[in-house]
């Protein structure tokens, strides 16, 4: 049972969230180098870049809620070090791939290794964290992925050098076995097990899909902002967009410490309100102010909308659910942030193309009033009546 005053950093949750740092950077490596590899050693065309990417995400999706299934009823220890295993191994792999073929089996079966460790990742985290902390602890283990978006591209790519892709996922593969390694000494907290029948309720979580709408709307303008921001960069005077995720980590990595101990003492209404106004305000200053102090401004502005929101639903997941259900309600939440960001840059991408990206941008800030009222007018209720009714007495 957790005490009051039981520590956030305890050995567990610091080997956790190491582990996790560790498993980012290698997976960050390989963002922006892929698509150079798929091009200068395998000779595939350009406009063949983006299967990398969508089989990935196709795998991701695919596999969260057979995750959240498995973390639920085969326990959370076995499934999370046999998916981390398998993301570890396949990283040297990637440098015998002959064929763009070959490549997309084995992007394949990463995504798979990749949306099991995220998912299970996410449900042991908060099996850990003492639940009066579980939005600050949330924030603190979920800066693994913005320090890694921060650092690991510009790593990945002095690694490469001209093609020296060998050292690339040799690194990569180190980075993820050490994370292997240190997750092998957590100690897993015990969460009983248990077994379902394979129904539609075992794989998806009903109590938070209304969250999970929400998280879907507001990753879908992500989408438009992973696809073409640095196409967008050079436009507004910005040779080097990659820039604007350097301040977009900065700020995001210095907002969710803050956001989680809000949560935590105010509850989530105030943490999005915040939120959601620094996200549109972002949206909108990154289609109007068209010039490079403009450009990361809304790159700051946007990293503190991201911080504030995404640890927050994160913590609202878990918060609305049973520990049995952890798995399968992170599944669930999950699956709507890849398929927000996969749809997002299809659709957002066919509107840049017959307007423009800066017009693209804008109409992304009126998205956001959609997940913003959802949120308001319906989510936060259903919150609160979920957690009266996991209460002791009731």
């Amino acid at each position: 049972m957790f005490t009051d005053n039981q520590q956030l950093w305890t050995r567990d949750f610091n080997l956790l969230a190491l582990s996790n740092l560790l498993m980012a950077i290698s997976f960050y490596f390989l963002l922006p180098t892929l698509p150079v590899y798929v091009v200068k050693s395998l000779g595939a065309d350009k406009s063949q870049i983006g299967y990398i990417i969508g089989v990935y995400t196709l795998a991701a999706v695919s596999i969260r809620p057979l995750a959240g299934y498995a973390l639920d009823s085969l326990g959370r220890r076995p499934v999370y070090l046999y998916a981390l295993g398998l993301f570890a191994l396949i990283m040297p792999v990637y440098q015998l791939a002959t064929s763009l073929a070959l490549l997309l089996v084995i992007r394949l079966l990463h995504g798979f290794s990749w949306g099991v460790v995220t998912t299970g990742g996410g449900t042991i985290v908060a099996d850990i964290i003492p639940p009066k902390r579980r939005g600050e602890g949330i924030g603190y283990y979920g800066m693994a992925m913005t320090i890694a978006m921060a650092i690991g591209p510009i790593i990945g790519l002095w690694l490469t050098g001209e093609t020296n892709f060998s050292r690339l996922f040799t690194s990569a593969g180190i980075l993820a076995a050490s994370a292997l390694l240190l997750a092998s000494f957590v100690k897993y907290p015990e969460v009983p097990a248990m077994k379902r029948s394979l129904t539609w309720q075992a794989f998806f979580e009903v109590k938070v899909l209304p969250l999970s709408a929400v998280m879907f709307f507001v990753t879908v303008v992500y989408g438009g902002v992973v696809s073409f921001i640095t196409i967008y960069g050079p436009e507004v005077g910005i040779k080097n967009a990659g820039l604007f995720f350097l301040v977009y980590a900065v700020f995001m990595g210095l907002t969710r410490p803050v956001a989680g101990r809000l949560f935590d003492k105010k509850g989530p209404t105030p943490v999005m309100s915040i939120g959601f106004t620094a996200l549109i305000t972002a949206y909108a200053l990154l289609a109007l102010w068209r010039n490079p102090v403009g450009f990361l401004t809304s790159a700051a502005v946007m990293g503190i909308g991201f911080g504030m929101v995404w640890p927050c639903l994160m913590a609202m997941t878990i918060n609305m659910v049973q520990p049995h259900r952890r798995g399968v309600a992170n599944s669930t939440v999950f699956s709507a942030l890849d398929l927000g960001i996969g749809g997002g840059s299809v659709v957002l991408g066919l509107l840049a193309n017959y307007t423009s990206i800066s017009t693209m941008y804008l109409v992304s800030a009126f998205i956001l009033i959609i997940p913003a009222v959802l949120y308001f007018g319906y989510v936060s209720k259903g919150y609160l009546s979920a957690l009266i009714s996991l209460r002791p007495e009731n």
